[in-house]
């Protein structure tokens, strides 16, 4: 993908511009280089801690 080739550091990038880089490359033909998955996965684990409960709604019933 030409776009990740061209020196682009994806720390560099606003999380708009990282997410548009990354779902082009989901389509390209040598997928998401593991930098830009790894600062993908880093933001992600920034804004939804993994030590965080998910929300659950009262009125859901249990599917166990």
């Amino acid at each position: 993908m030409e776009k990740n080739m061209s020196g682009i550091q994806p720390r560099t990038l606003t999380n708009r511009e990282l997410i548009n880089y990354c779902a082009d490359a989901v389509d390209d033909l040598h997928g998401m280089p593991k930098e830009w998955q790894r600062e993908l996965l880093r933001r992600f684990v920034a804004l939804a801690p993994t030590d965080a409960h998910p929300f659950i709604d009262p009125k859901q019933l249990n599917l166990f």
